[in-house]
């Protein structure tokens, strides 16, 4: 089994030792003691010189490397690293962990030392063997740093290495007792979270890790310079084997990367698709049209949605406004203009019978890079709500804009800019047929609401 807690100690920045636990004293050999450095493998001793230099201007980092322990055998270590605060010295302190097993080497395969995480096969045999048994219920997901390459590319390989043992440390500072984690590819990980008993616990797990890693390191201007994107599914309530559970997964991932990364993407079958003799078949939603009336219990529903006893996911209380409302196109962006966050359209009645239609509303992405024109964001209130009834008048002073409306038939639109986001966010509902009406006025009280009920409800959680 992996030694936790192994000791702690404090150094200066010349790596030198001002304090030691018993522990670190009974792990290294009797007559080094005294020493840190030379008790780290020397092919490691550029980890702790990066160490120090990290901790320059940042509170906390973590590292792995080789530790001579007193049979004077070099054992991998996990250490969370942090400055000490005081206005005298520029101390650090090093927590360490003994993440190999001493006399088996066959064991130590578990661990990836680049994260300190479990490696691929074991992650992997974990997430089989729970797949085993349909008494287990587990959610495995699939985490990918976005742009990695990139990251590798233009801040180093190192700094890279880095991002992936702060990403491990946040998964694994999140988890806690309660699933684990292993790396299955450069910057893939995998987790197998145990105790999340629906959607909104798995939540709880998977909304702190992406703030987490989003929250890492930030430029110039505020923005994130290192995101994630998740995709995960449920064993045994949609898939049965362990193949299919990784498959459905690694599907979700998929859609978030595609859909403008930084997010989490939770296997849902009337969003996704069902799961037909194993292959996931895509499906449009589809949804009964409604009545006037059916807006009062939509407007409820989605106050008890977001704030009350259950948590409903913004995607499907913007499923619920197209068809209650009988909008032909919404959409919620947020960070990325150019590519919706959620997005979906409407096609057109299919008449089942004299007293029974259904509309199949449809994921869809949009772009709205236009709202940047500086003549169309001043069209806005003070509430950030702008409604287009007449683009021919309304927007006669822009160019993008109304080039863009006319182009895909935008006859009404109504906007709503949320703000506290990297960049704002934007609730969009177009109406696009010949038929459409003008918005009345009830309704644009309604979507103004709506708007800052999502505003809030991406904002926390």
């Amino acid at each position: 089994m992996i030694k936790y807690n192994t000791g702690t100690l404090v150094v200066n920045t010349d790596l030198q030792i001002v304090d030691a636990t018993g522990g670190f004293t009974q792990y290294v050999p009797e007559d080094k003691t005294g020493t840190f450095l030379g008790n780290v493998k020397p092919e490691d001793q550029h980890i702790i010189h990066e160490m120090v230099e990290d901790l320059a201007d940042q509170e906390k980092t973590e590292i792995c490397f080789r530790l001579c322990n007193k049979n004077g055998r070099y054992n991998w270590v996990s250490a969370v690293c942090e400055r000490v605060p005081s206005e005298k010295s520029n101390n650090i302190r090093i927590y360490f962990q003994d993440i190999s097993i001493i006399g088996n080497e066959e064991n130590a395969e578990e661990i990836d030392f680049g994260t300190g995480l479990l490696s691929k096969k074991a992650i992997t045999d974990y997430a089989r063997e729970k797949c085993m048994d349909r008494n287990n219920r587990i959610d495995l997901c699939i985490l990918d740093v976005d742009n990695f390459k990139q990251i590798n590319d233009t801040k180093g390989h190192s700094f890279g290495d880095k991002i992936l043992r702060e990403v491990s440390e946040i998964i694994r500072s999140i988890l806690g007792n309660d699933g684990k984690a292993g790396r299955i590819g450069g910057d893939e990980l995998m987790l197998v979270i145990d105790r999340a008993e629906d959607k909104t616990k798995l939540r709880s797990y998977l909304k702190p890790i992406r703030e987490g890693i989003e929250n890492l390191y930030r430029d110039a201007n505020g923005y994130p310079l290192v995101t994630a994107s998740i995709g995960s599914a449920n064993f045994p309530l949609f898939v049965d084997d362990y193949e299919s559970l990784f498959n459905l997964a690694d599907m979700m991932l998929y859609r978030a990367k595609s859909r403008g990364k930084n997010r989490y993407v939770m296997y849902n079958p009337d969003i996704h698709g069902q799961i037909v003799d194993g292959v996931l078949k895509e499906e449009s939603k589809v949804v009964q049209d409604t009545t006037p009336q059916d807006k009062m219990k939509m407007m409820l529903g989605a106050l008890e949605g977001f704030f009350g006893a259950f948590e409903k996911a913004v995607y499907d209380i913007l499923m619920d406004i197209l068809a209650a409302y009988e909008i032909d196109e919404g959409y919620i962006f947020l960070n990325n203009l150019s590519k919706s966050y959620y997005g979906y359209r409407r096609t057109e009645n299919t008449v089942l019978s004299d007293q029974n239609t259904v509309s199949r509303i449809v994921e869809n992405v949009a772009d709205i890079s236009y709202v940047k024109e500086t003549s169309f964001d001043k069209l806005f209130n003070s509430n950030g709500v702008l409604v287009i009834d007449l683009p021919e008048m309304q927007l006669k002073n822009t160019e993008e804009t109304k080039r863009i409306f006319t182009e895909k038939g935008i006859r009404h639109a109504f906007f709503y800019k949320m703000k506290g986001f990297d960049q704002n966010g934007y609730l969009v509902l177009y109406n696009t047929r010949d038929l459409s009406r003008k918005f009345p006025q009830q309704d644009i009280t309604d979507f103004t609401y709506l708007g800052k009920m999502m505003e809030i409800a991406l904002k926390t959680r």
